[in-house]
């Protein structure tokens, strides 16, 4: 894949997922949701959109973030969170929309279904849904800690749902804590898991997730893989101590690669397209942070593999990874090949 911006406008916090012929993205706006549909992966210059909803009067404000529409059982929804208005961002919340048409871009399907019900008052961002077991949906997603409102650490929850709409309460467990020096920013006084994803490539079934600040170059996908059979039990879980990707800031950018969303290959070989943000300046913070693809192959997800770098001029491993410490030095290309439609979907 190219690795260059798929649109001309900001995208953080990207999501992706092919359906009826077709992409759909949508990514934070910030005051309302919308879809966006290509035929093409990398190109969203110029997409169709469908404006699906816009928070004015139902109770919630400013400071959407991170949406992920999910077809379940035949019936599309988004994922996202807000706040609640005028209680400002310790009020941010899992949202839910659901629609009753076919076509996602229909926008007069869209209803909005209020907060996901049966999960704690807590703050709380990124959820996403997937099935790790025939009828089981599960929700993960990115929280303070329960009774925690320092804002110093993001931890990533799990809870089993009972349906769409509604978590088990007994069922919610923390399955990640931002324990590595490269998950950790402020010198590690501040400790950040967001942005889970559910990924299954030969040879791995898990959350790739993102660690670090989110307005800085240190931005960085990780990995937990899921080991043991009940997803409710922490134990499950194994994190890997080498990020996924990262960017070594010598090589020049993209920065801070984070948020992805994940397509398979059509052509069965394992490979799977990463759509992630990074921005093209190493100190944009959270200004131009805008989607791009890569590839990525079965091995690049084991357990003892190197952190792959996302530079232009060169997208090989990072070896001399310290987890406990700073990147080291590069060695060795990756190839990957330029996918620029999918068809059949």
């Amino acid at each position: 894949m190219s690795n260059r911006p798929i649109c001309s406008v900001d995208t953080p916090d990207p999501w992706v997922i092919a359906a009826n012929g077709v992409f759909y993205m949508m990514s934070t706006l910030g005051n309302h949701l919308e879809i966006w549909e290509s035929r093409v992966l990398e190109d969203f210059h110029n997409p169709r959109r469908a404006k699906v909803f816009d928070p004015q009067g139902s109770g919630w404000g400013n400071g959407m973030w991170a949406p992920e529409l999910h077809n379940i059982n035949g019936t599309w929804y988004i994922y996202f969170c807000g706040e609640r208005d005028g209680q400002g961002p310790a009020s941010r919340r899992t949202l839910i929309m659901q629609s009753d048409r076919q076509d996602p871009m229909d926008e007069s399907g869209w209803r909005f279904m209020g907060q996901l019900k049966g999960v704690p008052e807590h703050w709380a961002i990124d959820a996403t849904v997937f099935y790790p077991r025939p009828n089981e949906l599960w929700c993960c997603y990115s929280g303070w800690p329960l009774n925690d409102h320092t804002d110093t650490e993001q931890d990533l929850f799990l809870v089993r749902l009972a349906n769409p709409l509604e978590a088990i309460p007994d069922t919610l467990t923390v399955i990640s804590r931002p324990k590595y020096p490269w998950e950790r920013p402020d010198g590690g006084k501040r400790g950040v898991n967001e942005g889970p994803e559910w990924l299954e490539v030969p040879g791995f079934r898990g959350i790739v997730y993102s660690a670090h600040g989110s307005w800085t170059c240190d931005y960085k996908l990780g990995l937990l893989e899921l080991v043991g059979d009940n997803p409710g039990d922490p134990n499950s879980w194994r994190k890997r101590k080498m990020p996924l990707l990262a960017c070594d800031a010598p090589r020049g950018g993209p920065y801070g690669p984070g948020h992805a969303s994940f397509i398979p290959s059509p052509n069965g070989d394992g490979t799977v397209f990463c759509v992630y943000h990074g921005t093209e300046n190493q100190d944009d913070g959270w200004d131009n942070r805008k989607a791009r693809v890569i590839a990525f192959r079965p091995e690049h997800f084991h357990q003892d593999a190197h952190p792959c770098c996302c530079a232009y001029a060169s997208n090989a491993p990072i070896t001399g990874f310290n987890p406990h410490g700073d990147l080291g030095t590069q060695v060795k290309g990756i190839g990957s090949k330029l996918f620029k439609s999918l068809k059949n979907l």
